[in-house]
């Protein structure tokens, strides 16, 4: 095979966060190397789970520029007593536990060392005053440190008038360029994957989201200026609202900068690919290349499916949860629906099991006495999900009405599919319309947990009749990586042209 690809183009697959997970960085670099392309992976650890042949760049990006906020934050008027930088706030803290200890170490030693009165009473004396010093430092150290960590917070999120006036300021004065004054870490990441990308030289570039996008067009450029042509495809997720208005002009800013710079544009849905082309004036719409998985999957013994995992027998009925469980996912509803459903148990499958809004989760459980019907696991590799989660009787996804679920099936809707599992979803738009069309699922009202149960009751009243829907012709290979994945092999085709 390498012979075979000895002359063929080199395509660099750039993704902005862990390869791990990342089901369609994965899909998209197996895909290009079955093709018969030289396809190099780039992104951060872990990477255990690549397709066989193709090449991993792994690159750390160091918080250097997008850091320095929190690290050195202004204090202003309503901080002024706050530490300037992070250094000198871990230093104070650092002496005042120090001196604590070295206070606590000293009454010791003159409850059990021997003195005269006279020299005891002294030392006694001594140390009185010198616990009267540390209270007073260590006092004005608290407040200091209270003052700075709000500081900290402050910079961290944002979201003030003040703020979003300054991230207005700057959209009026700076334009397109804003997003270098406004979220300096895109250079931090720029620092780290542009030397990558010079050094792979490819013929393409496939760019995993907008800030990939910016990386792949620099890249471009420079690699045009010695002479050497890049394509660059921009494969465009849906847009996700940005947290704070800072956040959000940044990103404006930098989509208006590089959209349209593009050579070719591929989404994950029609709506989408609409929504796309009119927002950025793109001149062709863009291609749909849906995240579906592959059909022939990599088998999961049986002991290590999602039920033995969880340690359950054949006739517990489990349903499953896959992906963060940030609270837009709504998995809180699921929690808040055990009480009612008994017998059922749920497991989550999550990238980190040990995230803040999994622990609160984990506290609910706790309060509501079901925690011992709660499971949480950690991701297996992609080509295995579905085969892994067969075993479930439930798939569900019950996020929340907002703007970046209503366009799009999820790709764990999908994965769901593979795995023969009857969904319940919540009344999101293009979730709920394939639902009630294939009968795959119940629907219920998002964040109504009374609903959730309905759904849920109903789908374990008769599991059969929506494991039946999956039998309709063709629909499992419709909703395959190999049938999506052609449009992207052909548009890879008419960029790179009869170069190669």
């Amino acid at each position: 095979m390498a012979e075979a690809l000895q002359g063929s183009a080199r395509i660099a697959v750039v993704a902005m966060g862990a390869l791990d997970g990342d089901s369609r960085a994965l899909r998209v670099a197996a895909a290009g190397r079955a093709a018969g392309y030289r396809v190099t992976l780039i992104g951060r650890e872990p990477a255990t789970t690549v397709p066989e042949g193709v090449d991993v760049r792994l690159v750390a990006v160091p918080s250097v520029l997008g850091g320095h906020r929190e690290r050195r934050p202004r204090p202003g008027l309503r901080w002024p007593l706050a530490y300037r930088s992070a250094e000198t706030y871990r230093r104070r803290i650092a002496l005042s536990q120090a001196r604590r200890s070295l206070l606590a170490t000293r009454a010791a030693e003159l409850d059990i060392v021997h003195r005269p009165l006279p020299l005891l009473a002294l030392a006694r004396c001594g140390h009185a005053l010198a616990s009267a010093r540390h209270a007073v430092r260590d006092g004005w150290t608290r407040l200091r440190a209270a003052q700075h960590r709000a500081a900290v917070h402050r910079r961290r999120h944002p979201h003030t008038r003040l703020d979003n006036l300054a991230a207005e300021l700057a959209r009026l004065l700076l334009g397109r360029r804003a997003w270098r004054r406004l979220d300096p870490g895109l250079l931090d990441e720029e620092i780290a994957y542009g030397p990558v990308l010079d050094a792979v030289r490819p013929h393409l570039v496939h760019a995993l989201g907008h800030r990939a996008l910016a990386l792949a067009i620099r890249a471009a450029l420079r690699a045009e200026g010695a002479g050497h042509r890049v394509e660059v495809v921009w494969d465009a997720p849906p847009r996700i609202p940005a947290a704070t208005r800072r956040a959000a002009v940044a990103d404006d800013a930098l989509l208006r900068s590089f959209a349209r710079e593009a050579d070719g544009v591929v989404t994950v849905g029609d709506r989408l690919a609409g929504e796309l082309r009119a927002r950025h004036g793109l001149s062709a719409l863009p291609a749909v290349v849906r995240n579906t998985p592959e059909p022939t999957a990599a088998p999961v013994p049986r002991e290590s499916g999602v039920r033995a995992r969880c340690h359950l027998a054949a006739d517990v009925p489990l349903l499953v949860h896959v992906g963060p469980v940030t609270p837009d996912r709504g998995a809180a509803t699921v929690i808040e629906a055990l009480p009612k459903l008994y017998d059922l148990h749920a497991a989550f499958v999550v990238p980190d099991p040990q995230d803040a809004d999994l622990a609160a989760l984990r506290e609910r459980a706790a309060q509501l006495g079901v925690h011992a019907r709660l499971h949480v696991l950690s991701y297996v590799p992609v080509p295995q999900v579905p085969d892994f989660l067969s075993s479930a009787d439930i798939g569900v996804l019950p996020v929340h009405q907002l703007p970046h679920h209503q366009t799009v099936l999820a790709t764990r809707y999908y994965e769901y599919a593979h795995a023969r599992l009857p969904v319940v979803v919540s009344d999101v738009r293009a979730m709920a319309a394939a639902t009630l069309e294939l009968g795959n699922g119940e629907v219920f009202r998002a964040r109504d947990t009374a609903d959730f149960v309905r759904a849920v009751g109903a789908v374990l009243t008769n599991p059969r009749r929506y494991r039946k829907a999956y039998d309709r012709a063709d629909v499992l290979r419709q909703w395959s990586w190999p049938t999506e994945s052609a449009a992207l092999i052909d548009l890879y085709g008419r960029l790179l042209g009869p170069r190669h």
